[in-house]
């Protein structure tokens, strides 16, 4: 439910700063959000892709720019979503509720640290943010770690 109502508040701001650009005279050329095909990805998602999906059909992929900064979604066929930044290091993966993403993507010292304390759940999302990693367990618990991996706070 949290991630629905994010995408909703995530939907509504889009929507609603779309109409004010469209409005103003910003002349930075930005385009919102435009499907492309999988092969114009960075070198660097196309690899993780690889790594981490093979065999996994991607149904689309977008590229967006705001106000200079490119980022790419990936979405799946079994409805896993990646998203990447202009040089394609992920930024967010994400599974469909009450599934995981794809081991070895989580970094070695979250993961000994969820093996300890969470043994047996798997991560649903995870996601770089400036203190670290945010981590939504396919339990719905959230944690929070910072760069090196250590253990921040339920968030």
């Amino acid at each position: 439910m949290k991630k629905f109502f994010s995408v909703i508040v995530m939907a509504v701001a889009l929507f609603t700063s779309m109409g004010f650009t469209a409005c103003s005279d910003n002349d930075d050329n930005d385009i919102p959000e435009v499907v492309i095909s999988y092969d114009k990805l960075p070198t660097a998602a196309k690899t993780f892709v690889e790594t981490y999906y093979p065999g996994v059909e991607v149904w689309r992929v977008e590229k967006e720019t705001d106000k200079g900064v490119v980022l790419y979604d990936v979405d799946f066929k079994n409805g896993h979503e990646v998203t990447f930044d202009s040089n394609g290091e992920w930024l967010e993966v994400d599974a469909p509720d009450g599934q995981s993403i794809p081991a070895g993507i989580v970094p070695v010292t979250i993961e000994q640290y969820l093996e300890q304390n969470y043994s047996g759940y798997g991560v649903n999302d995870i996601t770089k943010v400036a203190a670290g990693y945010e981590i939504e367990l396919v339990s719905g618990v959230d944690l929070l770690f910072d760069q090196d991996g250590n253990f921040l706070r339920f968030d």
